[in-house]
């Protein structure tokens, strides 16, 4: 499972709706569902297609600790998959 892959699972099957909404906000970087993760010298960065901004480093592992933080409640072995993702992420 990628980081992207993570983030979708997160807006599509948490039960928790800040968590889909941080996750939401990860990937679309300003209104639309067009992002795309890419790596660079900074390491990981989702990348809005249409505008060009870029959420990188902190900033990006912020937007996920955020995330982190509100999946707690979400059980089952999707859940701790996608979490384990985020969490290797956010270390």
């Amino acid at each position: 499972m990628t980081i992207k892959e993570a983030l979708e699972t997160v807006v599509e099957k948490c039960p928790d709706e800040y968590a889909r909404i941080y996750a939401k906000a990860g990937l679309e970087l300003g209104g639309s569902d067009e992002a795309e993760i890419v790596s660079s010298g900074a390491g990981v960065e989702i990348k809005h297609k249409v505008t060009g901004k870029v959420m990188i480093g902190k900033e990006l592992k912020v937007q996920i600790l955020y995330i982190l933080s509100n999946v707690r409640i979400w059980r089952g072995e999707e859940a701790r998959e996608t979490k384990k993702i985020l969490k290797a992420f956010a270390c």
